[in-house]
């Protein structure tokens, strides 16, 4: 506990000599002084009652001594908790040292980051606090100036990944009185990084990444939106072209107006032409009244066709006569509507294989192509995993109940090994399994599983013992359905692959009472 003293005095010489001269009678240390113009500011150890009056009154003594008050703290004590108050709200690190390279500052953060408290570090040297890490601690102990170099921490099992940067602190005559360190966590730095590169008007928040490959894909989709052209999405399964065309859409001079997502592999085939065209009344059987189509009813906005590869060729040529003329025509109707909408379409087959075997028609395709963006599957872009999973966490937490804040470098060493055939949408569902096998707030590698399913493996699994033949041959057929429902593919695109018509899988689903991810 101290004592401090605000004295207002006359503008006279001599002043503060006589003042601190009655704490020295007294035999009182003078903690702490400071001077201004008529006023004198003192910090001394408590002391008792009596002698506090008598140390007043000898000062009140002075002649020109017009008060004496007791007050809380000095100008400078303020000034630098008010300082130590900013830099322990600060979403960064601070670690200030001496020239004798002792620790001076340890905010918060650190205090967090460190897994440690400020007591036991204030006043040691910088060294020990990196001495696990002999590459990081040369580098401090150079004192030099350097920018967002990126360090590793252990702590035991734990590994935790920061950027950090340091500043010389020069006296007058340029001569280094120690240094500033500030340390940023490396996951919350890339969520900070991708806050800014996805700040053009929130259409790239769903898109995560910093890598090369996304920041020029982004830069297309800014460039590509700006116009009314159509535009192909090429991409592997899983890679998010829907959220590309919705970035689109987000960027255009659309972006008030509609915006309809079509999967046309979803689509029966004896309904793709009424869903998307519209018909009239009495136009087939059970046509009691007449009804617009997808593509009336997005007039003015965007459309986004999925999986374009997959529309018969026979609603190959109408979509056409949409891209070429923006005409379309209802079943049963001999008159033609104009409509304005903006096509962005989007497959993961290869179109140009498909019309050499005449199953995707090329002048459509050369309709589509107009502007084609290729979307790099995340084995190419495996810089962006990180940051992947600091989104996906984020966004599960909630979803799930969960409270995962860490994930360990043997996690992250795992995904990272791993060429992910499903790209993005694969990786989520592995994160979100991990969460949910989670048992604390940590993310750890005994939590990854991935399945990678192999033909034998499969067939062993399926075949069914024990049975009659027609309960076996059931049994396979419901197992080997669920399996592709699992997969999240398409009824119309598992009929395909099973060698089915769409009618079959969904009697057969009807029939196992099976439910599909379209429902």
């Amino acid at each position: 506990m101290f004592l401090r003293l605000e004295i207002l005095t006359e503008d006279k010489i001599g002043m503060t000599y006589e003042i601190v001269g009655q704490f020295y009678r007294l035999n009182l240390n003078i903690i702490s002084l400071e001077v201004f113009p008529n006023r004198l500011c003192v910090k001394t150890e408590i002391i008792e009652d009596s002698m506090k009056e008598k140390l007043k009154e000898n000062i009140y003594d002075i002649h020109g001594v017009l008060s004496i008050e007791e007050i809380d703290l000095l100008k400078h004590e303020t000034s630098e908790k008010k300082l130590f108050a900013t830099i322990d709200s600060m979403g960064t690190g601070v670690i200030a040292v001496n020239k004798d390279f002792n620790i001076e500052i340890f905010n918060f953060y650190c205090e967090k980051f460190f897994k440690i408290k400020k007591e036991e570090v204030i006043g040691s040297h910088v060294g020990k606090l990196f001495e696990e890490n002999t590459s990081i601690r040369e580098i401090i102990l150079k004192g030099e100036k350097f920018d967002n170099v990126k360090f590793k921490i252990d702590k035991g099992k734990r590994a935790n990944s920061y950027i950090g940067s340091l500043r010389p602190i020069k006296g007058e005559y340029s001569k280094e009185n120690g240094f500033v360190i500030s340390i940023k966590d490396f996951h919350n730095a890339i969520k900070m990084a991708n806050v800014v590169l996805n700040s053009n008007e929130g259409a790239f928040k769903d898109i995560i990444g910093t890598s090369d490959l996304i920041k020029s894909t982004k830069e297309i989709v800014c460039e590509v939106a700006k116009s009314d052209s159509t535009v192909l999405l090429r991409g592997e399964s899983g890679t998010g072209k829907e959220i590309f065309a919705k970035a689109i859409y987000n960027l255009s001079k659309r972006k008030d107006k509609g915006f309809l997502a079509i999967n046309c592999a979803a689509l029966p085939d004896n309904l793709i032409e009424s869903e998307l065209f519209g018909y009239e009344k009495g136009s087939f059987t059970g046509a009691l009244s007449g009804k617009n189509g997808l593509l009336k009813e997005a007039n003015g906005g965007t459309v986004f066709l999925d999986e374009i590869g997959e529309l018969p060729l026979s609603i190959q040529a109408k979509l056409l006569r949409v891209l070429q003329e923006g005409c379309i025509r209802r079943i049963g109707s001999s008159k033609e509507e104009k409509i304005d909408v903006r096509i962005i379409a989007a497959t993961n087959r290869n179109l140009e294989e498909m019309i050499w075997n005449n199953k995707f028609r090329k002048d459509l395709y050369y309709r589509l192509n107009v502007m084609p963006i290729y979307i790099p599957p995340l084995r190419e872009r495996k810089e962006d995993i990180i940051s992947l999973v600091e989104y996906f966490i984020e966004k599960l937490n909630a979803k799930l109940n969960k409270n995962i804040s860490e994930t360990h470098e043997e996690f992250l060493q795992e995904l990272g090994a791993y060429d992910w055939p499903g790209n993005v949408r694969e990786l989520k569902n592995v994160i979100e399994r991990a969460m949910i096998l989670s048992k604390g707030n940590v993310l750890k590698r005994t939590n990854i599983e991935i399945h990678i399913p192999s033909v034998k493996g499969r067939a062993k699994e399926f075949v069914p013992q024990g049975k009659n033949l027609k309960e076996m041959v059931e049994t396979l057929e419901k197992n080997i359905i669920e399996k592709e429902l699992k997969n999240n593919d398409s009824i119309r695109k598992i009929a395909k692959r099973l060698g089915v018509s769409h009618t079959t899988i969904i009697n057969k689903m009807k029939k196992y009472n099976l439910i599909s991810n379209e429902s």
